[in-house]
């Protein structure tokens, strides 16, 4: 769950210099370095990502973005992985495939087995207001482990901006749109999580909570440097 969380909040990260075609509510320049720490639930330093656009390339109407991704333990301070995921932008709205949901290192362990990835693109408009409603999104990856198959599904619904808000983090004070969301893992059985994200025009993803249904905190996310 952890993992998905982290590529949910990437989109938010997404830059280019094709301003008509992507949201403006990510950072703005190519080779722009986004640092965020993730703590657990009792407010320990878990990981440590760092996100970086290495390449836009424009083609057919689109821009096509590639990020770098570099994951540390918070705890160890070892490294993880290093991964890269590309995002879209048309229309003026900027898109992750649902192949990118799926956490680095995931499917190096089906490398030797038949999987499928589908889903819904999860998006973001280039203009944002309080109480707009934003599409829902969801992947499902299905795995063929010989004698059985490994299905797995999150759903992210009921998505949409609640309110603006002053946030102030290691990296500055952001004036923010807040966008809340229902995360639904699907593996055998359900486990829901309701997340709540505040993003900055220019910048991205400033800090994203998410808890239980009961409000207990799951895990909580703050911008800690822009480079």
């Amino acid at each position: 769950m952890k993992n998905i969380l982290i590529l949910i909040a990437l989109l938010m990260l997404t830059s280019t210099y094709a301003q008509d075609n992507c949201s403006k509510f990510y950072a703005t320049q190519e080779g722009k370095k986004l640092t965020i720490y993730q703590y657990d639930k009792r407010e320990n330093l878990e990981i440590i990502s760092e996100y970086r656009v290495k390449e836009v390339e424009s083609t057919g109407g689109q821009s096509i973005i590639t990020i770098a991704m570099d994951l540390t333990d918070g705890r160890n301070n070892k490294h993880i992985i290093s991964s890269s995921f590309k995002a879209r932008c048309s229309g003026r709205t900027t898109h992750l495939d649902p192949e990118s949901f799926i956490a680095p290192g995931i499917l190096d362990q089906y490398s030797d087995m038949e999987y499928s990835i589908t889903g819904d693109d999860i998006s973001i408009p280039n203009h944002l207001e309080v109480d707009q409603e934003l599409p829902n999104a969801s992947v499902h990856m299905s795995v063929n482990a010989g004698i059985m198959n490994i299905n797995t599904t999150t759903t992210m619904s009921d998505r949409k901006v609640i309110a603006k808000e002053e946030i102030t983090t290691p990296a500055g004070t952001f004036d923010c749109y807040v966008i809340t969301y229902t995360n639904t893992l699907t593996m055998g059985m359900a486990k829901t999580f309701y997340s709540k994200q505040w993003i900055s025009e220019g910048v991205g993803m400033v800090k994203e909570e998410t808890r239980k249904s009961n409000g207990r905190l799951v895990t909580r996310s703050i911008l800690h440097q822009i480079n």
